[in-house]
């Protein structure tokens, strides 16, 4: 597959490895408005002046190309994705899939029109402890989850980034991932949340960096999730703790390495072989996005798919903003 990359700075870094490491991928162009951030990925990758753009309907027009790779910032994630849409080129674009839900119903609407393919890139869903945690869940062997913690807790400064003004940073770009995840173990589908996010006076940040909510799910499951981005304590995994309270058993993430404990038997802690994958991460979600392109299917982290996650965000902000819990599918549905 011919990718175009749009960002090549910052997270744009870390993609232009695992673009060339895959061996089915190749990067065929280099966009990015930032001159210093295009020459440093211009002398990583090797590739020719000819290909490198600071405009990304330039590369459109001088390239040949099967795809884009969207690694902007998400206020900008819309604009490029139609651009894309209207040249007739699929489109995997980093999380959050837009800085709105009303952009992110544009661009899934404009790949149903074009006939194109809009992933997202989910990728903790791809991890080998999410698919083992996932298979114990849904395969019933403990009986169905009743409760779910998640805790989360980082001490990040992103100097000069757009995550340090963005509005609820943690929520929108973080916690983000976590929300997936309580979709994506459980099967389940959000209902509603009630959520409140806050500013300690130490934080670095513009706009609330904690949160604490309680989701609902189908079926009566309850997420309780605690997450911050400048914490004075121990720091978790980026994956987060995670517990999950089934009638047979107890099921734990801890350092990203799965334990199960029998109900009633506390001191009995056996460790899970993980799942083994082709590919984790965002390696994985490439796999996934190629194949799905090739097979013509919905991939498993599609636009449309991923509506409900980004929902589940702005639903704990709006929840913080009220005072009250929000029904998740009137924010999808608008």
């Amino acid at each position: 597959m011919r990718l175009v990359q749009v960002g090549v700075g910052g997270f744009g870094q870390t993609w232009l490895g695992r673009v060339q490491r895959d061996r089915d991928a190749s990067l065929v162009a280099l966009v990015d408005v930032d001159e210093g951030a295009l020459q440093a990925a211009q002398q990583e990758t090797g590739l020719a002046g000819a290909r490198c753009f600071n405009d990304l309907r330039v590369a459109f027009e001088t390239v040949e190309a099967d795809a884009v790779l969207n690694v902007t910032p998400p206020a900008v994630h819309h604009e490029v994705a139609l651009a894309a849409f209207e040249r007739g080129l699929h489109v995997l674009s980093e999380k959050p899939i837009a800085e709105s839900m009303e952009h992110a119903r544009m661009m899934v609407e404009a790949a149903e029109q074009a006939g194109r393919t809009l992933m997202v890139s989910q990728n903790y869903r791809y991890r080998p402890w999410a698919r083992t945690m996932r298979r114990l869940l849904q395969s019933g062997e403990f009986g169905p989850p009743d409760n779910i913690s998640v805790r989360f807790a980082k001490s990040l400064e992103f100097d000069g980034s757009f995550r340090f003004r963005m509005a609820h940073p943690l929520v929108r770009d973080m916690s983000i991932h976590h929300f997936d995840l309580m979709r994506a173990l459980t099967g389940r589908e959000p209902i509603s949340v009630y959520a409140t996010t806050w500013q300690p006076p130490w934080s670095w940040f513009e706009d609330d960096p904690c949160v604490a909510a309680i989701f609902e799910l189908e079926g009566g499951l309850k997420a309780v999730y605690e997450g911050t981005w400048v914490t004075r304590g121990r720091e978790t995994t980026w994956d987060g703790y995670w517990r999950v309270e089934c009638s047979g058993a107890v099921i734990e993430l801890r350092s990203e390495h799965v334990h199960v404990i029998p109900a009633g038997h506390p001191d009995e802690d056996a460790e899970v072989e993980l799942a083994q994958e082709t590919g984790s991460g965002q390696s994985a979600v490439l796999e996934e996005f190629q194949r799905a392109v090739a097979e013509g299917r919905e991939p498993e982290t599609s636009g449309r798919e991923n509506l409900t996650t980004l929902a589940m965000g702005f639903a704990a902000m709006e929840s913080s903003r009220t005072g009250r819990p929000v029904e998740i599918a009137k924010v999808v549905g608008g």
